[in-house]
């Protein structure tokens, strides 16, 4: 995590520890919740389509990404094997010339529940975009993103990075999408740190929502449980 040298400040930070076991929340597509109930909740997890994702820790620099603010909004592609996930929705930005990084990183695990899981769906992909936009010299908004082998030993865990960003420059440097492919899994670990920085009075870096999306491969056959689970629905418009 990183703030400007000689500036600090304190840290929100969410565990998991101290919470009873329940259900998970089940997000439709365009379903949305806040992230604060999510993180309230006893299991901190959430389901959307053939995927839980359970919130392992959420932190933040910045009373800006209070979790009450943040939504957390289901999403399923047209063709649900090519996109289950979920978006976080919100005001998200930096002040202006105040020298400091406007800074969260969520960590959560993704994996396929069942019968999906019986009937062979494997996550094979997972795609990052978001609509980061910077203005004025030395501002930038960007996501780095490390998603990890749930399953190996740390240190030998990674799968891969992938990053967004929109770095005013100059020169400015911009990339909102990007995608890792990798061996089928039946479950991920994400850390995704997010930080925007408004560099001088005048100056803009912001975003309004950020997508985690993953693509899945079924037996023969399985495509009949998304249909009859209700899963293949209408993307959702921006």
């Amino acid at each position: 995590m990183s703030l400007r040298t000689g500036f600090a400040l304190a840290v929100i930070s969410l565990t998991a520890s101290a919470l009873p076991a329940s259900g998970a929340i089940t997000l439709t597509n365009g379903q949305s919740v806040s992230l604060s109930q999510i993180l309230d909740s006893a299991d901190r997890a959430f389901i959307v389509g053939d995927k839980k994702f359970t919130i392992v820790s959420y932190t933040t620099t910045s009373p800006t990404f209070n979790p009450v603010n943040t939504s957390v909004i289901g999403y399923v592609a047209n063709n649900p094997l090519t996109g289950i996930g979920f978006d976080l929705a919100g005001g998200f930005g930096d002040a202006p010339g105040d020298a400091l990084i406007s800074e969260f990183n969520i960590r959560y695990t993704a994996e396929i529940i069942e019968p999906f899981l019986s009937q062979g769906f494997r996550i094979v992909d997972t795609e990052l975009a978001f609509n980061g936009s910077a203005t004025g010299t030395g501002s930038y908004a960007r996501v780095d993103e490390s998603v990890l082998d749930f399953f190996a030993q740390p240190g030998q865990n990674l799968i891969g990075t992938k990053r967004a960003f929109d770095i005013a420059g100059p020169p400015r440097q911009t990339q909102l999408q990007d995608r890792l492919v990798f061996s089928p899994r039946t479950k991920l670990e994400v850390v995704k740190d997010v930080q925007f920085f408004a560099f001088g009075q005048g100056s803009t870096a912001t975003a309004s929502f950020i997508r985690q999306s993953f693509s899945q491969i079924p037996s023969p056959g399985a495509m009949v449980l998304l249909a009859f689970g209700g899963l293949v629905a209408t993307r959702r418009r921006r």
